[in-house]
């Protein structure tokens, strides 16, 4: 029994290092679940509402969302090019400026000190050794989107075989109870995603109403990046802020100050009261949890581990909840 205990934690042990050391394809994979789950809730619903086979609904629902994003690309990325360009010019006076009003403040002594000054800014020959090296990434991340975009497709229209075949992989005894886990955790992860898309949708609303009442431009562009980065829950607010005070210190140190201010506040709301709500009726998933769960992907995988964390965790606690607290330790009314 001992050398049997020894031989099953020998194995585990070794099932993590190797999910560790695959975990950029684990990652994707779970990123082409997530997005076929997606596809699929949209898809049914749009089935159901017209009355046409699953799989023309899926090719419907991908050509709906791809002309979206082009029509929204191409509204805005002309805006952006502008202001980018006068931000370039603009942006060392506006530092200068802006350390100036922070060293009034005592406090802030140290944060002025760590500052950007603007002679600073990256040259040409620095700025053109560092595109090379952005460009490599870029390719690799375009590579992984498009192997993605394709599993998700694959497993959107026909998800039943890919299901089959992860069942089988167990004893046939276990077959019934593998498919009721499965099954649970895309239900968790398709609530996860409804909760999500619900608060990312209001985020970007107050954010647009928020830079639009104070002026800060591109409000419609700032607000569809806050909305898209709310995806990522604690961090995703704070790396959202980081264009929009860029673009606010064009008008002023000031004007930084209001849209700290503003961001703080939808931030605020948004945890204590919106995300609290929309729980209620989707994934109820421990807040603490979900940060350490963020934390510990960012230490381990990344930013793709950082982007995935909250939705991993949620199905997770499913797949614990079922195996481990109902069948191994027999508690079938903790759920």
């Amino acid at each position: 029994m001992r050398t049997r205990t020894v031989t099953n934690v020998v194995i585990a042990a070794l099932a993590v290092l190797l999910v560790i050391f695959v975990s950029e394809i684990v990652l994707l994979l779970f990123a082409a679940i997530l997005i076929a789950v997606l596809l699929r809730a949209l898809s049914e619903l749009l089935a159901k509402r017209v009355g046409i086979p699953q799989r023309w609904a899926v090719v419907i629902v991908v050509m709906l969302l791809a002309l979206s994003f082009s029509a929204i690309g191409w509204l805005i990325a002309p805006s952006i090019g502008e202001q980018v360009s006068e931000l370039h010019s603009a942006l060392p006076t506006s530092l200068q400026r802006l350390q100036q009003e922070m060293q009034r403040f005592v406090w802030l002594e140290r944060l002025v000190d760590s500052a950007p000054h603007p002679d600073s800014i990256p040259t040409q020959p620095e700025v053109a050794s560092k595109v090379t090296e952005a460009t490599s990434g870029t390719l690799k991340a375009l590579a992984n989107i498009v192997v993605v975009l394709v599993i998700a497709l694959y497993l959107a229209v026909d998800p039943r075989p890919y299901v089959e075949g992860t069942v089988r992989l167990f004893p046939p005894a276990q077959h019934k109870r593998a498919r009721e886990v499965l099954d649970a955790m895309g239900h968790t992860l398709r609530w996860w995603l409804i909760g999500k898309a619900a608060s990312m949708t209001i985020v970007g609303i107050a954010v647009f109403i928020g830079l639009t009442a104070l002026g800060v431009p591109l409000a419609a562009a700032l607000a569809l990046i806050a909305a898209l980065l709310d995806f990522i829950p604690n961090f995703g607010p704070i790396l959202a802020l980081i264009p929009a005070a860029l673009f606010a210190l064009l008008q002023g140190p000031t004007q930084v100050l209001y849209v700290v201010v503003l961001y703080g506040a939808i931030q605020t709301v948004e945890g204590y009261v919106l995300t609290p709500l929309i729980d209620r009726t989707t994934v109820k998933l421990p807040p603490a949890l979900t940060l350490t769960a963020m934390v510990v992907a960012a230490l381990l995988f990344g930013w793709l581990g950082l982007l995935l964390a909250a939705p991993a965790a949620a199905a997770l606690m499913v797949l614990v909840q079922m195996v481990y607290v109902e069948d191994i330790l027999g508690e079938r009314d903790a759920r």
